[in-house]
């Protein structure tokens, strides 16, 4: 059994969550619960736990900060996050700091309580079954072989199978290296064995990676830049069904040091711009600007991590148009290994917004306007919104667009509006001090009062009501 922190401010929705949900079902135990982070780490100090599931915006301690806290000093805890709405930023924010999944709590209102836990557990069996071990190894002299990847069983018996001693301090630390192999040129014959070796099993995972251009490195040089490697362009160089590469590593190095004049990493202006064109879904009913896109992020190079949650933010994005035209929420990757599989995704969510957004009565010229009318609402929600203006931009006729727009996306252009810029209210009343004024004209409504009115309509509450119950205790509001 997996044991469970459940941290919220509400103690109403901490007692829901430890009464109603079928915990013993999917494997979990509820050993704790906290009313804000502050609290949760005074029980992580006595308590073990396995899974903190943690509102964001508590007093004392946020759920962020809380997040924090425990990646320093319990990075073995898993982290799911609790949300009232799919404010992008702070969700993105969360899976950054290693939350392997987030709920929203309209999930929980409509006790999808077994479809919840289902995925969470899910998610933390396959975190668990893609973790891998470090082995010590042996020094190295002219060439090197890294034994990559793989799972446990696996290398083991790859490494017992093996005559040399890998006993190198200085490779304990290398991240996915299974056995490190330093080989003089006389030693070079024994490549075929170890190709036989590593080649000869069909199971996926296990890598042979030949590094030349040792000489005149040391094992400590050799070690961190190998290390810098496997955290970076590793994760493009690996190719389905490919176990055999080879790397120069002085030639790598040159072109990883900033001071060698051959740029690494990326420019931020760049970043934005590709961003923002993959948030847009332009890309869904254009093929060459698909490719493009995908050629554009693969060339930036981001770290895994980053990569990861870039796309996470775009998923968060994508899912407010799909959610609207198909019920239903596109499944976003809790792990990435490889440029591969991120390739894999992106296909994948094409096909998946090509088909919600695709009605046959249409043409793809006709889906890609609505589907970038529908974007440009989500960048221009406190400014005054027309359907006659939005179908201006995308070149049709105020009638047509507005036919169009609500046979694909399966509401009037009105409706999603309104729902977008409630949603959006919520977050900023829950996530911020400002006045009722302020929230509204924020999201394109200049009176308040007709804002509070509308926002009535939608939630049951007024604004003062709704932030009353999800603003932290003790907040001053301006």
């Amino acid at each position: 059994m997996l044991n469970v922190l459940v941290v919220d401010d509400d103690k109403l929705v901490r007692q829901g969550l430890i009464s109603t949900m079928p915990w013993a079902d999917f494997g979990l135990r509820v050993v704790g619960e906290a009313r804000n982070g502050e609290k949760a780490l005074e029980l992580l100090e006595t308590q073990e736990v396995d899974l903190l599931l943690t509102d964001l915006a508590m007093p004392v301690m946020s759920g962020l900060e809380l997040m924090r806290h425990v990646r320093k000093r319990y990075p073995q805890i898993f982290i799911v996050v609790l949300t009232l709405h799919q404010d992008f930023s702070y969700i993105q924010e969360a899976l950054r700091l290693g939350a392997i999944d987030y709920i929203a709590k309209v999930q929980l209102e409509e006790e999808r309580f077994e479809e919840v836990l289902r995925r969470i557990r899910s998610r933390i069996d396959s975190e668990q079954n893609k973790n891998s071990r470090s082995f010590e190894h042996a020094s190295p002299s002219d060439g090197g072989y890294a034994l990559i990847g793989g799972e446990e069983a696996q290398l083991k018996d790859a490494i017992d199978r093996m005559t040399t001693d890998f006993r190198a301090p200085d490779f304990k630390s290398v991240p996915r290296l299974a056995a490190w192999l330093a080989l003089d040129a006389a030693e070079d014959e024994r490549l075929a064995d170890i190709l036989n070796l590593t080649l000869s099993d069909p199971r996926p995972g296990c890598s042979l990676l030949r590094l030349n251009g040792l000489h005149g490195f040391g094992t400590s040089e050799i070690a961190a830049g190998l290390s810098a490697y496997l955290d970076g362009e590793w994760f493009y160089a690996q190719q389905p069904g490919k176990k055999a590469y080879v790397l120069d590593f002085a030639d790598w190095r040159q072109a990883a040091d900033p001071e060698s004049g051959i740029p690494h990493g990326t420019q931020p202006q760049i970043l934005r711009e590709l961003l923002h064109r993959g948030a847009r879904l332009g890309w869904v009913h254009d093929a060459e600007a698909f490719e493009g896109l995908l050629a554009d992020l693969a060339s930036l190079r981001l770290p895994a991590a980053r990569l990861h949650g870039e796309l996470l933010g775009w998923g968060y994005a994508w899912n407010a148009v799909y959610e609207a035209a198909s019920g239903r929420r596109l499944e976003l990757p809790g792990r990435i290994g490889t440029w591969y599989e991120a390739e894999s995704f992106l296909r994948r969510v094409r096909e998946q917004l090509g088909i919600a957004l695709g009605s046959r009565l249409y043409s793809v010229e006709v889906r890609a306007s609505v589907t970038r009318a529908a974007a440009l609402v989500h960048e221009r929600l406190s400014e005054p919104l027309q359907a006659g203006q939005l179908a201006q931009e995308v070149n049709m006729s105020r009638s047509y667009f507005s036919q169009c727009f609500r046979d694909i996306l399966g509401v009037t252009f009105n409706e999603y509006v309104r729902q977008k810029r409630i949603d959006r209210a919520c977050t900023l009343l829950a996530e911020t001090r400002n006045t009722v004024q302020w929230v509204a004209e924020r999201i394109g409504y200049a009176d308040e009062k007709y804002f509070s009115r509308i926002f009535r309509e939608q939630t049951g509450l007024l604004p003062s009501e709704f932030r009353q119950r999800h603003l932290p205790e003790g907040t001053n509001v301006r």
